[in-house]
């Protein structure tokens, strides 16, 4: 079905709007002298006025109401053919700009009156709280945008009208001199719901949406009496959460259970402990485990006669949520909205950690309100300053520089990192200024966020205390030698001590036999051998069963290639692994006397982790073979450095070749005849994506997920080839559905879909929606995707709904199967073969449209 839609995608436009599409992609025609033509672009695009300035001109000049234009403005260029470039739109550009200049027939200007559209955004809206049921609530949304967007509120999902039982109301503001849309809602509280602000304006055919989300928790407004007399306070007896309980006083049990003496939820906490918390990895688990117990079987409170139960703290959700089981508690919120959840749960469910109370948070009595598990607190008889115990969790020092020696970034500062970890709920974090910290023990060691802009984080060098081991816990401590030396511990090591001899003596006496038989000549117990005369130490290496079976891949022994008989011709570049470089092999392709490649040599310093990924990458492109996959030739992994030979891709890395052919970059070389201008038309384009879609169709059917595609990993022909390249991220899922990246992973966020970005999920699907980047580089001329925002904002700006505009040269109908790849559910986006069947369409129908228009004008249009 998601191949027919894609056609049908394709089919909509028929053959006089198609054309008409791609003949006025390219620069602004149909400039006159009459009147200023009335243009728009969207904010942070890249955008070109373009004069159409006649050969015989003499001079030239730009200016904006009236103002003339220089060539040094930080966004603004003028290009050798007179046109005028902008970077990144703004608000700041729009106004009347006029490009006059000097010819045979006089003084002529163009004049274009130029407006920027500003995709629709929320500024200020409402954050989680809590109400009381039957209370008039009133909450307020605002939103910026060109044209004005349009404010909605939904509930649970289900949009609110005026009418049932709510009043909405839209109206436009100023405020420091600039418009925006405010939006008040009010309605009777009668249940905790999610409530949604959403904002959005119509850019040209595409509706552009902002959204936020907030949890309004209802409260009965008269204290439930029976409810609390359904509860009863007690010690705990149970043994699942034995050791996290004792000591805490009473707790509450639900008299109104099935099973007494809280039975029902023991048997809960002991399900999800054995079927989730048993495979969760530290921090988390030791957490995980503690909040659980805590939420299970809460601290409890008489008051009035009655039991009263306290809900878990707020820093121990968030610290739990939001730090030390981050990945864990995200990936089952993403599995709840698949409708998979743990079958063990029984009634328990994630708390809403906005909802809860504070530690600090007291009755009218001085008493607490809430059941605090200490996942936060600091133990003061752990605290060091100048050296580290276990993982440096309560290390409170003052050193401020990394391992290499960066200075720290303050824990308070958004810059130059944006960051939004640690969660501001660990005591260690108090008063914390740059110093190095280990929030919840997270960490290794401590560690601190960096102020080079290009190292975002690093561990300290902090020594270990004289009496600590690292990686073991700071409770432990070297043990009196009294107190070990019981009579029990000294018949152990007796014993121990007898074993060892007896294993040394075995050792000598087998040498010894070895020895002896190295003298005598071997006796094979069957046939003699002694006629035999060989000398082992003379015979020749054999390289299947010496250095290459030990130390390489079998894979990749076919591929062997003596590293002498490479010739060196020139340096291309400098990559993750290491050094490439162009060379000639001889003999190294059959028939051939020598074969133009390109060699990737792994760094004399690289780590094992990163000679592992050298040459994973090799023995993945070892099994491929297809047009649009670039081939391996060869390898030289015996001895130091390991190398990898590839055909030589004359072209370079395809992000380069189309920054090189771009419109902005075209040079028409009048004076030299043999030199001719290369332009890029849709057709090429298109078949440029055709080719990617063709080596990831490959890919996919043979469960590979690449994870790093991109116009940079693509490598271009001498004949204008497309292959897909750089597999050192690539992953093959064998029998489970998705994989699961760890955290040294690289990260390409402008490349990822949200379930990677947040949940380290890395499928098929994740690979379509990095594809549909791709192609919006190819239409753009490789501009980067969300030019001008942080990473950081990447992820905020997809969370909110929104994704990348329409490429300046992208025609609407690849334009929507962008957006196709860009699904916010994975199992809607395309397929591979289903997008490579519709880009196969698009270019025949794109081949049909210019072959049209060569028979009707003698300049076919380019872009």
């Amino acid at each position: 079905m998601m191949y027919f839609r894609s056609l049908l995608v394709a089919s909509i436009f028929a053959q006089h709007v198609f054309c008409s599409v791609t003949e006025t992609s390219i620069e602004n025609s149909g400039l006159t002298d009459a009147k200023p033509l009335s243009i728009s672009a969207i904010h942070g695009s890249r955008f070109q006025l373009s004069c159409d300035v006649p050969a015989e001109s003499i001079y030239t000049q730009w200016s904006k109401n009236g103002i003339r234009i220089s060539n040094n403005e930080s966004r603004l260029s003028i290009t050798p053919d007179q046109s005028l470039s902008f970077s990144s739109i703004s608000k700041a550009d729009e106004g009347l700009y006029e490009c006059s200049f000097e010819g045979e027939e006089g003084s002529r200007a163009r004049q274009w009156q130029f407006h920027v559209e500003v995709p629709a955004r929320i500024k200020e809206f409402p954050t989680s709280q809590s109400v009381t049921f039957g209370d008039s609530v009133e909450f307020s949304c605002e939103a910026i945008g060109d044209p004005l967007p349009n404010i909605s509120w939904f509930r649970d999902g289900k949009q609110i009208l005026n009418g049932d039982g709510s009043q909405v109301t839209n109206a436009s503001h100023y405020r420091q001199f600039k418009e925006f849309t405010k939006s008040d809602i009010t309605f009777l509280a009668v249940k905790t719901e999610n409530i949604t602000c959403r904002a959005s304006n119509m850019i040209g055919d595409t509706e552009r949406i902002s959204s936020r989300s907030f949890i309004m928790s209802v409260y009965p407004r008269e204290p439930d009496e029976t409810k609390a007399l359904r509860g009863y306070c007690s010690l705990y007896n149970g043994f699942i959460c034995k050791s996290h309980l004792a000591g805490v006083g009473f707790v509450w049990f639900n008299v109104s259970d099935d099973k007494a003496s809280g039975l029902l939820n023991e048997e809960i906490t002991k399900g999800i402990w054995e079927t989730v918390l048993v495979h969760t990895k530290e921090p988390c688990k030791s957490a995980a485990e503690k909040l659980l117990c805590h939420y299970a079987f809460p601290h409890c409170r008489i008051l009035n006669g009655n039991a009263l139960s306290l809900p878990l703290c707020y820093e121990d959700c968030i610290a739990v949520r939001q730090s030390l089981c981050f990945n864990e508690w995200s990936l089952i919120e993403e599995d709840k909205k698949r409708g998979v959840v743990i079958g063990s749960r029984g009634h328990f469910r994630l708390p809403q950690c906005e909802t809860l109370p504070r530690v600090d948070d007291v009755d009218e009595n001085g008493h607490p309100k809430c059941s605090h598990a200490g996942l936060t607190k600091i133990k003061k008889d752990q605290v060091t300053k100048t050296c580290l115990r276990g993982n440096g969790r309560f290390y409170l020092g003052e050193a401020n520089i990394t391992k290499q020696g960066i200075p720290c970034q303050s824990w308070n500062s958004q810059s130059p990192h944006s960051h939004n970890r640690p969660p501001p709920v660990f005591e260690e974090m108090k008063d914390a200024k740059n110093y190095c910290r280990n929030p919840g023990g997270e960490e290794p060691k401590p560690w601190c966020y960096t102020m080079d802009p290009i190292v975002r984080w690093q561990h300290c060098d902090i020594p270990y205390c004289p009496d600590a081991v690292p990686g073991l816990s700071p409770d432990i401590r070297m043990l009196p030698i009294d107190s070990a030396m019981t009579p029990a511990m000294t018949l152990l090591l007796s014993g121990v001590g007898c074993g060892a001899l007896l294993f040394l003596f075995l050792v000598f006496v087998v040498f010894w036999r070895f020895s002896k038989q190295r003298r005598n000549g071997y006796h094979h117990p069957i046939v003699e051998m002694n006629q035999l005369d060989i000398d082992v130490d003379k015979l020749t290496d054999n390289v299947a069963y010496h250095p290459m079976g030990s130390l390489v891949d079998s894979r990749l022994e076919r591929l062997e290639y003596p590293r002498n008989d490479i010739i060196y011709i020139r340096d291309l570049g400098q990559g993750a692994f290491g050094r490439v470089f162009q060379a000639k092999a001889p003999n190294l392709a059959k028939g051939e006397e020598f074969s133009l490649i390109a060699v990737k040599m792994l760094k004399e310093e690289a780590t094992e982790d990163l000679r592992s990924d050298f040459e994973r990458e090799a023995c993945i492109l070892a099994e491929f073979d297809h047009p649009h996959i670039v081939k391996l030739l060869g390898v030289c992994a015996i001895g130091k450095p390991m190398c990898l030979l590839f055909e030589y891709m004359a072209c370079g890395d395809l992000n380069e070749y189309l920054r090189s052919h771009s419109p902005n970059n075209y040079i028409v070389y009048n004076s030299n005849p043999g030199l001719s201008e290369i332009r890029l038309s849709v057709v090429d384009l298109t078949r440029i994506s055709r080719q990617i879609a063709s080596g990831m169709v490959y890919l996919s059917e043979r469960g590979f997920v690449h994870r790093d595609l991109a116009t940079r990993n693509c490598l271009v022909s001498d004949v204008h080839i497309v292959k897909i390249a750089d597999f050192g991220l690539s992953q093959k899922l064998y029998m489970q559905p998705y994989y699961k990246g760890n955290d040294n992973d690289a990260i390409p966020v402008r490349w990822m879909p949200l379930e990677s970005l947040l949940y380290n999920r890395y499928t098929t699907e994740s690979d379509v929606w990095a594809f549909g980047v791709c192609l919006w580089e190819i239409y753009s001329f490789a501009v980067q995707p969300y030019y001008g925002m942080t990473h950081e904002e990447v992820v905020r700006f997809l969370q909110d709904g929104n994704s990348l505009q329409k490429p300046q040269y992208g025609p609407p109908s690849v334009f929507e199967l962008m957006k196709q790849c860009w699904r916010i559910e994975p199992t809607e986006r395309p397929t591979f073969p289903e997008l490579y069947g519709t880009l196969v369409q698009l270019e025949r129908e794109f081949e049909r449209c210019l072959t049209l228009k060569r028979d009707g004008t003698t300049s076919p249009a380019h872009i």
